[in-house]
């Protein structure tokens, strides 16, 4: 049997602050509850997975999914592939179905409370914007069943939402709006609706390689 000074079972190279192929990210006091005095770390792999945040608003209530799941976060790691971002607004006060929505991964991205200071640049930027790049069709038919959430779902019977002045009182003084609004994302709906409205945007993430 060997000295058991010879048996290794950690090394102190596991618990070092850089690495070559992760990303550290440490998030501002705003996540860190009042008096701990302390700060939230994380290590990210940006070859398997990135970050997105979602700033959204719509005229009155929404159920927001993404590949069928429920937000239960404004942020959300998303893999590789094909992704759906699915959205059911039920308008209130008379006003149309309309909504704001961007989901975005950036490393230049202006930096705001709810973004943690990341260890290095990962080179990439990925961003999902109604009424500014992303395709967003809606339906004011219920659809039947969950598939309507998630990829692979028929869509061709769905319209495409465009780009629309906000329905709401001052929308220069709306403060919400105006902070998904500097994301680059603009109000869309469909013109002449007053009911509910179902949305999908889908879109594809690749990673992988140096982009």
């Amino acid at each position: 049997m060997g000295n058991k000074r010879e048996v290794q079972v950690n090394a102190l190279s596991r618990y070092e602050k850089a690495s070559g192929r992760l990303v550290l990210e440490e998030y501002s006091s705003c996540e860190v509850p009042a008096g701990c005095g302390g700060a939230i770390l994380r290590w990210i792999d940006p070859q398997e997975a990135l970050p997105l945040h979602m700033w959204g608003w719509t005229t009155g209530e929404a159920d927001l999914f993404f590949d069928g799941a429920p937000f239960t976060s404004s942020r959300i790691d998303a893999r590789v592939g094909r992704h759906v971002l699915a959205l059911h607004v039920r308008p209130q006060g008379g006003l149309p179905p309309q909504l704001a929505l961007a989901l975005r991964y950036s490393d230049d991205a202006p930096k705001r409370n709810v973004e943690p200071e990341r260890s290095r640049s990962i080179g990439y930027k990925i961003q999902v914007l109604s009424g500014a790049g992303a395709v967003m069709v809606g339906s004011t038919m219920p659809p039947k069943g969950d598939g309507w959430r998630q990829p692979g779902f028929d869509e061709s019977g769905w319209q495409p939402l465009v780009r629309m002045e906000a329905a709401t009182k001052d929308p220069d003084k709306n403060w919400h709006l105006q902070q998904v609004l500097k994301t680059g994302a603009r109000v869309i709906g469909l013109p002449g609706q007053t009911g509910p409205l179902w949305v999908r945007c889908t879109f594809d993430l690749v990673l992988g390689g140096a982009p």
